[in-house]
């Protein structure tokens, strides 16, 4: 994975740069200055239509008043202050991740980073993407001064919690919550959030 950013923000610093992060074998060049570099309102619109896509197959698994909620929670990628990334092939975005220094309102401990909406095209899935997208979400919460990473997934994500287990994250079930109750929606059954952390210092 090759990746270009205009610098890394004092750790608790909102950082609102687009990262671009380029698959080994992807891309093959890469220059300086890329106007991928600078966000561009086309390209979120591509990162919204991934989301989609790789979200969406989890309808039937979420409480439908729950799952339009969450999806849009997960669609406003300018919301919450973090850095996006993205994977592409060529000029072809196959891959999308955000990274929040500051991860407001979820109560985790002091030095927290939080990597949300990991998405990989469907068709691109077992190919590495996710996994290198995770593994910079980290290394730019190292260099930002963060001690851990957490991230939130549901039971019925086995894929993604596989590559999270494989990268070593770890259960944390005193973090999960309720992202019906989190929404302010009563629902059946509950969409149970599960808790996984990745510590960055030894």
């Amino acid at each position: 994975m090759r990746r270009a950013h205009r610098g890394v923000p004092a750790f608790g610093e909102p950082c609102h740069d687009e990262v671009v992060e380029r698959h080994e074998g992807l891309a093959h060049q890469h220059r300086e200055g890329d106007e991928a570099l600078a966000p561009r309102p086309q390209r979120y619109a591509e990162i919204r239509r991934l989301l989609r896509a790789a979200y969406g197959r989890y309808a039937g698994a979420v409480a439908e008043e729950v799952f339009p909620v969450y999806l849009a929670d997960v669609l406003d990628i300018e919301a919450d202050g973090a850095a996006v990334l993205v994977a592409l092939d060529g000029d072809a975005l196959v891959g999308t991740a955000r990274l929040q220094l500051r991860p407001d309102g979820l109560g985790l401990p002091a030095g927290a980073a939080y990597v949300r909406g990991v998405a990989v095209w469907p068709d691109r899935e077992g190919g590495g993407i996710a996994s290198a997208l995770m593994r910079s979400c980290a290394d730019r919460a190292r260099a930002a001064g963060a001690t851990s990473v957490y991230l939130h997934t549901t039971s019925v994500m086995t894929r993604a919690i596989g590559l999270y287990e494989r990268l070593g994250y770890r259960r944390t079930p005193a973090h999960d919550t309720d992202s019906a109750e989190h929404y302010g929606l009563a629902a059946e059954p509950p969409l149970h959030a599960l808790a996984y952390r990745l510590d960055l210092v030894a």
